[in-house]
């Protein structure tokens, strides 16, 4: 197959993966991610505005650079939760696919989350394992069950941590109250699920998103418990969050200034997973849909 490229136009950033495949693997060239927040865009009416549609143009325009670079033998970009459910999104992609200069699939939650898992378990390489993987999107989560490389449940779910953090902490304040109320707001959506993903079903849990590997970062980084995602980590986390009262503070956490506002939003619903699902430890992994993008074009070839 060569060399790939995989886009992944999401709600928090479009993110670019190239990557060579050579004697059975994969190997990852380039990344690189263009922020934009574009669930972020949306108006009342579920409308891109055109400040939100500029950036998105702009971020395409950046990663038709990268592209531009390498001797490409096929591009799969694909778009997800906020083109899923932007009502102006086919005038976005007309303009999009003409800056880009390749066509823009827009994926639903199942077939996302068909791609995550596959991701996660060609880089696991464990056929034996009863998993689950979760990623927690700027516009969706998406959950899967798997046996080795089957899977036997994918969902996805419109809470992300745009709209999340939106919501609950939209002045960039950060309390306990606050906390609490935007758990038990994202637990409605999992209340029902609880028969399938529950960890009596599974040996191990997989986070696949960049906002699950950033908040075990700031976990192990900052000494917090005991360095792994945990309930209780996760809550002494939360505490150490409300103690700064700011998002803008979370900088002295490690957090970038472009993803803190989107991780409190994001350690919310994480919290609830946490407590719906009984989840014991969650172990942050360096794959997910991009690529399983990649690995998807090389068995479709």
């Amino acid at each position: 197959m060569g060399m790939l490229a995989a886009i992944d136009m999401g709600s928090n950033s479009f993110r670019t993966q190239i990557g060579e495949y050579v004697n059975g693997t994969i190997r990852v060239i380039r990344t690189a991610r263009e922020p934009n927040r574009l669930a972020a865009g949306l108006d009342k009416n579920n409308n891109l505005t055109k400040a939100a549609i500029k950036a998105g143009l702009d971020a395409l325009r950046g990663i038709r650079e990268v592209l531009a670079l390498y001797p490409l033998d096929a591009v799969r970009a694909v778009a997800t939760s906020t083109l899923r459910v932007a009502r102006n999104a086919p005038d976005f992609l007309v303009q999009a696919e003409d800056v880009l200069g390749y066509p823009i699939e827009v994926i639903s939650g199942q077939e996302e989350g068909r791609l995550i898992y596959l991701g996660v378990d060609k880089l696991l390489l464990r056929p034996e394992e009863r998993r689950l993987v979760i990623d927690i999107g700027g516009g969706s989560t998406e959950i899967i069950r798997g046996y080795g490389a089957a899977i036997d449940h994918v969902e996805s779910f419109h809470v992300g941590t745009v709209a999340q953090s939106l919501a609950f902490f939209p002045d960039g304040h950060i309390t306990a109250e606050r906390f609490e109320i935007a758990v038990l707001a994202a637990s409605r959506y999992f209340e029902d699920i609880g028969a399938k993903y529950h960890c009596r079903h599974w040996q191990t849990a997989y986070g696949s998103s960049g906002t699950m590997r950033t908040i075990a970062e700031i976990l192990a980084d900052n000494a917090i418990g005991d360095g792994r995602m945990t309930e209780h980590n996760l809550q002494q986390l939360c505490a150490v969050m409300t103690g700064m009262k700011k998002v803008s503070k979370l900088g002295r956490l490690g957090v970038r200034p472009e993803r803190a506002a989107s991780i409190v939003g994001g350690l919310s619903i994480l919290l609830a997973l946490m407590r719906d699902l009984e989840i014991p430890v969650m172990h942050p992994v360096m794959a997910g849909l991009r690529m399983g993008i990649m690995w998807d074009m090389c068995e479709k070839g």
